[in-house]
Formats: structure tokens, C-alpha cells, sequence
């Protein structure tokens, strides 16, 4: 994994977690990997890994069992609001960059229905071969 320099890299791997979570490659109520597993796989420091997983579980995403590891939430109501949450953080962060660059908001509205034609341009011809 790429770290940013300027977002702190627990945050990053909460990010990294979360989107396992959401995209049910962990899926509710499985174990994740361990901390020594995410230190080397991410090639971060053991109490880093350790920060992320900390505030996960008081957030309650995950729930550690003591001696057998993390597991993810078995509440999907719970998953589906950190969905939400990391859908609007990221369509923000969009939204500030693209205001950064002078577009308006019309604008924006203009380039994402264009992006989002495109891509499902090329999804369906991805269906078709």
C-alpha cells in the first residue's frame, strides 16, 4: 500500500480496512488478519496497526475476541452507515478539488454524468467480450 505524506497512516489503514469491510472482502463477523499480519502486508509498524485497529473497535466496526483476534461487525445496518460515511467523504473531497480548479457547480454536475456515461460505456462493453 501507498501511504499519503499528508493524511496519518493509521487513518489510512482505517480507510484500507473499511473499504475491505465494505466491499465484503472481510465480510460481517470474520476475522481479520492479525496485527502482525497487517504490519508486514503494509509494511507499517506494529503499534501503528494497532492505533487503526483501536479506534475501529471503539467505533465498533470491529470486536476483538480476546486471544483468537479482530473480527469485523456482525451489524450491517453499522456497515452499510460507514458506506454512506466514506461515499460522501470521498464525493467531498472531489467536490473541493474540482472547486479548487474554478469549476462551478453545474460544472461538476456536467463532468461526473460524463464520467459516469463513459464508465458504463466501458462496463458494458466489458459484459460483451
Amino acid at each position: 500500500m501507498k501511504f499519503k505524506d499528508n493524511i496519518p497512516i493509521y487513518l489510512q489503514i482505517k480507510t484500507f480496512i473499511n473499504r475491505k469491510i465494505i466491499s465484503g472482502e472481510y465480510p460481517l463477523g470474520t476475522k481479520i488478519p492479525s496485527v502482525r499480519d497487517l504490519s508486514l502486508q503494509l509494511e507499517v509498524n506494529i503499534n501503528t496497526i494497532q492505533k487503526a485497529l483501536n479506534e475501529l473497535v471503539q467505533e465498533q466496526i470491529i470486536f476483538t475476541k480476546r486471544g483468537r483476534g479482530n473480527f469485523v461487525t456482525t451489524d450491517a445496518h453499522l456497515v452499510a452507515q460507514l458506506k454512506a460515511q466514506l461515499i460522501h467523504q470521498t464525493l467531498e473531497n472531489m467536490d473541493e478539488s474540482l472547486q479548487a480548479m474554478g469549476l462551478s457547480n453545474q460544472e461538476i454536475a456536467h463532468y461526473l454524468k460524463l464520467y459516469t456515461q463513459e464508465r458504463m460505456g466501458l462496463d458494458d462493453q466489458n459484459f460483451t467480450n
